[in-house]
């Protein structure tokens, strides 16, 4: 497989290195010198120049290429570049930034006629993976597959926790429930019985009945209790952003919101495009303000500016003033690990989002959905059992799924099942698997 990519960003990188640990044959198309010289680092073609020029596109051999994917700074070189590579037989995928533009997390049909197959909007797939965490039954990592039928959890192991150095088989899980995946420093570990869990490691498990949340969050030493929306009645939002007002517009109808700026000009249209949250022009990181507006009283504060550094100073401020819950918007998916042990309990990166949005729409054919974890190293992924499957009508067991993989949950009628070994693959199921993504191209060839 053969794919151009135009934008050579942070989102384009993590893209580009997640296809071509796949096998994929790449060339990368950007204007700045820098970013050519970060992407060179693949073994891929780097083509420097803008990418909605024809002769550029022709030069990355986009008249050979399967997909086009655009994700420069700018909405409009994403969407005439998509709509030449449309011309040249590509599918083609286009991020876009503006609200202008698109008014969905992920649009399918709405942006033929321009050529583009699917555009993508990173800060309402950061706004509606905050808005979820707030409406689960939980606070914690969650992304959501089978139709709602399975959370995947991502959470830390705590030093004073009841699983702490002991083995995976020793440990009592809830019913429907299954630990995938084990990140221990920058080591990606598919679990075994015999393995030992130990104080910072970060988890993945596979849910597959909510009414194990609560256990959960107490074998982790995450928390007391579960906490769904339903029991949240004020939430704070410091940013009068993109995320931030689509975040409001999203939970407003639901609890009270206290939208805070220090942009006068932001606040103003802030109050006049909500319907019911109080709009505060102030800073974030002022704890006059803060306590003015009743922080220690607040279930959930959450931090949206366009400054990684104020977003990660508010939560811990917030924190240290009494929020049950702080949720830090954050540029560098490296740094989720660090901030999570040090006071802020949630720390999401658009990006990321982004790059598992782009790479589920990448392959649709066999996935179902698809979430990229531990910096685009692993992959949880819904993959749906059709006749042609090679696994189809097969014991787990006899299935050969390549080394570094493990199907956490099956969902069947519906129905979810914790598999073993014995239990066998039928047409028309769904299963959930973890997998290192350098595995995903043998993986997919076994649907």
């Amino acid at each position: 497989m053969y794919a151009v990519i135009g934008g050579a960003g942070e989102v384009g990188l993590h893209i580009a290195h997640s296809l071509y640990d796949e096998g994929y044959n790449l060339a990368i198309i950007d204007t700045d010198t820098k970013a050519c010289e970060r992407a060179e680092a693949l073994d891929a073609l780097v083509v420097r120049g803008n990418a909605a020029s024809l002769a550029k596109l022709e030069e990355a051999g986009i008249a050979n290429a399967e997909i086009f994917i655009g994700v420069t700074g700018s909405d409009e070189i994403n969407l005439l570049s998509c709509g030449i590579a449309h011309t040249k037989g590509c599918k083609t995928i286009a991020r876009i930034n503006s609200l202008d533009y698109i008014d969905e997390p992920i649009a399918t049909k709405k942006y033929a006629f321009f050529g583009i197959d699917v555009a993508v909007c990173p800060e309402l797939l950061a706004a509606i993976k905050m808005a979820r965490m707030l409406t689960m039954p939980s606070l914690l990592d969650t992304d959501v597959f089978a139709r709602g039928k399975i959370q995947i959890i991502e959470s830390t192991v705590n030093r004073k926790s009841a699983i702490n150095n002991r083995a995976l088989k020793n440990i009592p899980l809830p019913p429907r429930c299954n630990l995938v995946a084990i990140f221990r420093r920058e080591e990606v570990i598919i679990p075994r019985g015999t393995d030992k869990l130990i104080a910072g490691d970060r988890v993945v498990v596979a849910l597959g009945d909510p009414r194990g949340m609560p256990e959960i969050k107490r074998l982790f030493g995450t928390g007391e209790s579960a906490t769904s929306l339903d029991m949240i009645e004020k939430i704070m939002v410091v940013g009068a952003t993109r995320i931030g007002m689509h975040l409001a517009r999203l939970l407003e109808k639901e609890v009270n919101i206290v939208l805070i700026d220090e942009d006068e000009a932001r606040c103003k249209m802030a109050s006049e495009r909500l319907l019911s949250s109080l709009v505060i022009h102030g800073s974030g990181t002022d704890d006059e303000v803060l306590l003015e507006e009743g922080i220690g009283n607040v279930d959930a504060f959450i931090a949206t500016t366009n400054s990684e550094e104020i977003n990660i100073l508010s939560c811990i401020l917030a924190k240290q003033y009494g929020a049950k819950k702080t949720i830090a918007l954050v540029d560098r998916p490296e740094l989720k690990n660090m901030l999570e042990g040090i006071g802020i309990d949630i720390a999401i990166a658009p990006r990321l989002a982004t790059v598992s949005g782009i790479l589920q729409h990448v392959h649709r054919a066999e996935m179902l959905s698809l979430s990229v974890l531990h910096k685009g190293e692993a992959r949880i992924v819904e993959l749906k059992v059709n006749p042609q499957s090679k696994i189809a009508g097969k014991k787990l067991k006899r299935t050969n799924f390549p080394k570094n993989t493990l199907v956490g949950a099956i969902v069947r009628n519906g129905n979810v099942i914790i598999p073993g070994g014995e239990d066998v693959v039928n047409v028309g199921d769904s299963l959930i698997v973890f997998a290192r993504t350098d595995t995903i191209p043998k993986l997919v060839k076994l649907f």
